[in-house]
């Protein structure tokens, strides 16, 4: 008759093994920590959900304790085994197969415990711990839990990292929206221009000089220095600014629209980082940030209801982004063609050759910013042929829409042509 004491017994023995072990293997200076019997806790809680349910496949009237009990009985010879082969160099060197041979070796001790529970096990009950058990390393490595009771100063300081993160991805919504709200209201009766800065690598200050000096640029030149907002990566600053991604920027411009008439008014979107084929790198430290794909912002911009759109790329092969972004509502200025990188993001300059070919040699002694463009081009061409670079091949669109809408705010120029798509070579 297999009893709850028993149970009750054998679940303590478990415990009791697993905490001599981890005591064992545990570094010099540790410190005992209970966290881990939470996660001790949840596996022995799935791995009982688990005997239940091949108790259940037995027959409708299977006591489940019948699986339990010669589970609980046999796990911690398992588990010292199990941990005592980890530090072998024969297992280390070959996980794979070292997987398979435990994995095999569980299969047979399951059949071994469903006999010694049911005599005669149903194919049903066999099958499905059989999946059970092959699923058990696939779950253990996705869930990856902690159950050490003995950590060092730097596994507690990795734990309290992964806090930290979550509290500042948790924060970032009521920060834009603060950063937002801080926006002067627009002026009636005339377009306005709002900017965005979004500085997406934070290993390297360049590119948040480069956003914020993009800010004080277009604050000449529009006017637009009281409806800026800037989201920025840095590795050793996440306080001043809110952190740039791709919910970020979603969030901010949906927000931003909102303070605007976007009938209107007009955007000036400036992203600045490394680049790739598939978007813009997007890295703040160890928080878990995904890459900017073209796709993702022309969605962001497009869920704004923002139209008018002037937005600026500097980054390697950004011109991935010409493309998805264009429409006769939108400029699109990119430093590099879809296939050439652009130069000069050592983070011991202040910008880089886009940006201080654009912004600071161009922009502020230019009409327009198509004016501003081509002459920003020339100068990144003669200094590429100079350094002996490949041409990076900066590129530019321009609806007709949009060229109008912008000659309002530049003195007139525009409306020239039904499109205008001008490829520096």
């Amino acid at each position: 008759m297999r009893s709850f004491d028993q149970l009750a017994a054998l679940v303590l023995i478990n415990l009791l093994v697993w905490a001599a072990l981890d005591t064992l293997h545990a570094e010099a200076g540790s410190q005992l920590m209970l966290d881990g019997l939470y996660t001790w806790a949840f596996y022995l809680l799935v791995g009982l959900f688990a005997c239940g349910l091949v108790a259940r496949a037995q027959s409708r009237s299977a006591d489940t304790r019948a699986v339990l009990i010669p589970a609980l009985s046999a796990s911690p010879y398992v588990l010292i085994a199990f941990w005592l082969l980890s530090d072998l160099h024969q297992v280390s060197s070959h996980p794979l197969g070292a997987l398979v041979a435990g994995t095999l070796y569980l299969l047979l001790l399951g059949v071994r415990v469903l006999q010694s529970a049911f005599v005669t096990p149903s194919r049903t009950a066999v099958l499905l711990a059989a999946v059970f058990i092959a699923a058990a390393p696939w779950a253990l490595q996705s869930l990856n839990l902690d159950t050490r009771l003995w950590l060092t100063a730097d596994s507690q300081d990795e734990q309290s990292d992964d806090t930290s993160a979550e509290a500042l991805l948790y924060d970032q919504p009521g920060r834009i929206a603060g950063s937002v709200e801080h926006m002067a209201a627009r002026q009636p009766g005339e377009p306005n221009v709002f900017f965005v800065g979004f500085a997406g690598d934070g290993e390297q200050g360049i590119f948040k000089r480069e956003a914020l000096y993009a800010e004080q640029v277009f604050a000449d030149h529009f006017g637009s220095g009281d409806h800026s907002i800037e989201l920025i990566n840095d590795d050793n600053d996440r306080d001043s600014y809110p952190i740039a991604s791709v919910s970020a920027l979603g969030q901010a411009l949906r927000l931003v629209a909102s303070h605007m008439d976007t009938e209107q008014d007009v955007l000036v979107l400036l992203l600045t980082s490394h680049g790739s084929r598939d978007g813009l790198a997007i890295v703040n430290g160890s928080l878990p940030l995904q890459q900017l794909a073209p796709a993702d912002l022309r969605q962001a911009l497009d869920d704004s209801g923002i139209k008018w759109r002037v937005v600026i790329v500097s980054a390697c092969y950004a011109g991935v982004f010409l493309d998805p972004l264009k429409s006769d509502d939108t400029l699109v200025m990119t430093a590099a063609d879809s296939n050439h990188s652009s130069f000069g993001c050592d983070d011991a300059r202040d910008l880089t050759w886009f940006g201080e070919a654009f912004l600071q040699d161009s922009v502020p002694g230019s009409r327009t910013l198509e004016d501003a463009f081509r002459k920003a081009t020339g100068i990144i061409q003669r200094r590429e042929a100079a350094e002996h670079e490949v041409h990076s091949n900066p590129q530019i669109w321009a609806g007709t829409a949009i060229r109008q809408q912008l000659a309002a705010l530049e003195g007139g120029a525009g409306g020239r042509s039904r499109h205008a798509t001008i490829i520096a070579r």
